[in-house]
């Protein structure tokens, strides 16, 4: 076995596709005997969608999903000021809100489709490191082993806890109630509204399916004790929609509820010798701005490709940049959340008047919009390294690669997960080489031509800054490699990661 995967959550199963792109063998060990149906994650960003589509599950998300427009900030039933995402440049410009419940049906399919086990009533109880190997032993004494384990199981991750890795964090004291309820009418804001009241933050969610199907978030931090509790019922979610939401709207039916208490904790390291974190076993926060599943299958892709790529006889230093490249951004997107999560819960009259103030102000400034909608998106994530230099045009080795249209098709129809891509502008191709998206192996790389017959708008060129002709290889996660004007050097770099020389 080459891979064993613990936890078929988001992550996991994105891990197991990734690998099986890439023609490696893999198990994924799920502790639960059936599918929880728990739905408290959202929403994919386009960076995720452009990865979930390299594995041919985009598309039926798009199918199934709400797509997201904004957000209200409201006061009663007036709207104060609305945040209007303005779309990213990308072939999936939105938030999709699409429950994690309904994801993982869809991507369980799928990892059956592709070849691999979920072994159910699997939970990982102890792990023993050797030379070669990675040996687990379940709860029910049974022990299996693999070259390499990918610890995907969750915030309370039996593998991180069998590592010695601590999850450095706390909890942050603060309690929500989580709801998906169908209402009698549509509120009166377009589909995502909150209310920042002295009790803290009431949030309303457009969900996909009817148009009356909504996701209730309610801050209960101080009202609700700490003790275990069943989620909140029909009366009482209703009180709290009629205290702090729209008025004249009645919840008819409650279709899941959770009480949901935030932590925040970041895994001091991802990785210890054959075994790796990813997820929530590596990175927990609350979900303000729906970036938590999108940092785990981002994860996903980020390790799997390596891994396969080791498997396939690259030099096992390619595993290292790994946790170099995600633990940063992970750390970067929990201050980000802390910050809001800070800002959403002030209690204080005279601060939460100058936070709706400035909420209202930040709403109305030219160009914030777009930032935010940026940010939120994912796409402006880059392992880039090194100073800033403004005269260059197009993305530096580090960066996501971005998408242009060609004669036929995109350049994004050319990535793959099982592959890298060497972007040729205005140069003659090799003889052999696979071009415009011919046939190709997996684990070789693709080398596409960039010149006035198959970009003769220009608009690849003038994306990538490359009008006068070089090279950029692009990894199988979508970020650049190599930029330059030594085609040698790119494909030198490439092929190191099939055999022994330089990783990438």
């Amino acid at each position: 076995m080459g891979v064993l995967i613990a936890g078929a959550g988001p992550t996991g199963m994105v891990a197991a596709l990734a690998l099986a792109a890439n023609g490696v063998e893999c198990r994924v060990l799920e502790r639960r005997a059936q599918p929880s149906g728990s739905s408290r994650a959202l929403g994919l960003q386009a960076r995720s969608m452009e990865l979930l589509a390299g594995m041919g599950v985009a598309g039926e998300i798009e199918r199934v999903a709400y797509r997201l427009s904004g957000a209200s900030m409201m006061r009663g039933d007036t709207e104060l000021s609305r945040f209007t995402w303005v779309p990213p440049r990308s072939p999936y410009p939105y938030t999709y809100v699409l429950p994690q419940a309904g994801l993982e049906d869809i991507l369980r399919d799928r990892v059956r489709a592709a070849g691999v086990e979920i072994q159910t009533g699997a939970q990982v109880q102890a792990v023993t490191q050797r030379e070669a190997t990675v040996q687990v032993t379940l709860a029910d004494r049974r022990t299996m082993a693999a070259e390499w384990l990918i610890g995907a199981d969750g915030s309370r991750s039996r593998v991180r806890a069998e590592l010695g890795i601590e999850a450095a964090g706390r909890e942050t004291g603060e309690i929500y109630y989580l709801a998906d309820v169908v209402l009698d009418k549509r509120p009166p804001f377009q589909d995502s509204a909150m209310w920042l009241g002295p009790a803290g933050p009431f949030m309303l969610m457009r969900l996909p399916g009817t148009a009356e199907l909504w996701r209730i978030f309610a801050d209960m931090t101080d009202t609700e004790s700490s003790a275990e509790r069943p989620g909140p019922g029909l009366a009482e979610l209703q009180t709290l929609l009629d205290e702090r939401g729209p008025s004249r709207t009645r919840i008819t039916e409650v279709r899941w509820t959770s009480i949901y208490r935030t932590r925040v904790g970041l895994a001091t390291g991802y990785r210890r010798g054959r075994v790796f974190l990813a997820g929530d076993a590596a990175h927990v926060f609350p979900p303000f701005g729906g970036q938590g599943m999108n940092l785990g299958i981002q994860d996903a892709v980020g390790l799997a490709w390596r891994l396969a790529r080791v498997e396939h006889g690259a030099p096992v230093d390619l595993l290292a940049a790994y946790e170099t490249e995600r633990r940063p951004v992970a750390a970067a997107t929990i201050r980000d959340v802390e910050s809001r999560r800070r800002l959403y819960a002030l209690r204080h009259p005279v601060a939460r008047a100058l936070r709706d103030a400035l909420l209202r102000y930040g709403s109305r400034i030219p160009g914030a919009a777009r930032q935010a909608s940026l940010q939120n998106s994912q796409l402006d994530i880059s392992y880039r390294s090194g100073p800033r230099r403004p005269l260059v045009h197009g993305p530096r080795r580090g960066d996501r690669a971005p998408d242009a249209p060609l004669a036929e098709g995109t350049v994004y129809d050319r990535l793959g997960i099982g592959h890298f891509t060497l972007l040729a502008f205005d140069a003659a191709a090799p003889a052999g080489s696979a071009v415009a998206g011919a046939p190709r192996s997996v684990g070789g790389t693709v080398e596409v031509r960039i010149d006035d017959e198959t970009d003769p708008t220009g608009a690849a060129r003038a994306v990538y800054g490359l009008r006068r002709g070089g090279y950029v290889l692009i990894r199988p996660d979508g970020y650049v490699a190599y930029r330059g004007s030594d085609g040698a050097a790119a494909r030198r770099r490439a092929a190191a990661c099939t055999g022994a020389g330089q990783t990438v």
